[in-house]
């Protein structure tokens, strides 16, 4: 994260694996990206649950 630029691609990698952590969609991750002020709240305070990434 402290090479600049890269941490800019890492950092939307990170937000759409959380979305998916959570058994959200890519939609719901790029809101993240774009609007985490408001995305990050509905994640918070929502019913999701953690269900962790699941690699191939």
């Amino acid at each position: 994260m402290l090479i600049p630029g890269v941490n800019v691609i890492i950092n939307i990698i990170v937000l759409l694996d959380i979305a998916k952590a959570f058994g959200k969609g890519t939609g719901f991750g790029i809101g993240l990206i774009l609007l985490g002020f408001i995305f990050f709240p509905i994640l918070a305070f929502s019913d999701a649950e953690y269900i962790g990434i699941q690699r191939q």
